[in-house]
């Protein structure tokens, strides 16, 4: 008994640091933004109790309702994400010739800050940069304004500037669950005459399909949560409001006017919506795992 109590302390002492910053920064922060949501504050005087009239506002907000449509349209981009990092680490795991330097060179861009990223594609994009004047130079149109000054090619191009930003997890990630899966399991399909998009299809994807679920979970919760750099050094949400992000108008609501209670009001929404969204992908995974 007395040697359970010790281990019980020593537990608790090597626990108590990580949940003292889990509090502070983590749980704290969120209690307070959801106070403050149901009142008026520009975060330094005294809040005034207002109850659902941010919320109501909200609602009636026509740029959060295209920060919203901008951030859905980010999710139907999900599974582009997975297919690419997908598709390479299969590449890899068959060994292609110079897998080697493509394993280092593919993770390469996931370890750079998305202020780098960002800035360097604001660069190679604009109106008269290289990207541009390759593209001109071959025939293809190229917007007046640069690919991210058009409303109809910002998001477009973010998206994939995003994922070239972060495919180099999902080729770890894939890799790692290819590793996990028996060698026999591939041979046999080999053998059954499963080549190309039938062994991608049937074979692979089957195989992989927790570790699917596991990378596009993360995925969902990464497009609404995560892309704040790249918005404020590539776009600013511009053009006009083309590439605004719900966590992007929480930053200017909050920040640059002000108004502090309404910017946790949409943190607030934002959080209910992505853990809504997450709740609603754990079901369906579970739903068809019982049926299968």
């Amino acid at each position: 008994m007395r040697a359970r109590r010790s281990a019980t302390l020593h537990a608790a002492l090597f626990l108590a640091p990580a949940v003292l910053l889990l509090l502070i920064f983590r749980v704290v922060p969120a209690v307070s933004a959801l106070t403050h949501a149901f009142t008026t504050w520009d975060g330094v005087g005294a809040a005034r109790y207002v109850g659902l009239e941010n919320f109501r506002g909200l609602l009636a907000d026509p740029i959060f309702r295209q920060a919203l449509r901008n951030n859905l349209l980010l999710v139907l981009s999900v599974p582009l994400w997975i297919a690419v990092s997908l598709v390479l680490a299969l590449l890899l795991h068959n060994e292609i010739p110079g897998w080697r330097f493509f394993r280092g060179s593919f993770f390469l861009p996931s370890v750079l800050s998305p202020v780098i990223v960002g800035t360097l594609f604001t660069a190679l994009l604009r109106a008269d940069g290289p990207v541009s004047r390759g593209l001109g130079a071959v025939g293809v149109p190229v917007p007046e304004q640069g690919w991210l000054g058009d409303p109809a090619t910002a998001l477009p191009t973010l998206v994939l500037v995003i994922l070239w930003s972060i495919f180099g997890l999902g080729v770890i990630v894939f890799l790692a669950g290819l590793a996990a899966v028996p060698q026999e399991l591939f041979d046999a399909a080999r053998v059954d005459g499963a080549t190309g998009l039938a062994h991608l299809w049937y074979v692979v994807i089957p195989a992989l399909r927790h570790v699917i679920e596991f990378w596009s979970v993360n995925l969902v919760v990464w497009s609404f949560t995560s892309l704040f750099a790249f918005i404020y050094v590539m776009t600013a949400g511009g053009p006009g409001y083309a590439t605004m992000l719900v966590e992007y108008q929480i930053y200017e609501q909050a920040f640059k006017f002000n108004r502090m209670g309404y910017g946790c009001a949409l943190a607030t929404a934002l959080l209910l919506l992505v853990f809504g969204l997450v709740l609603v992908q754990v079901r369906l995974m579970t739903t068809d795992e019982d049926g299968a």
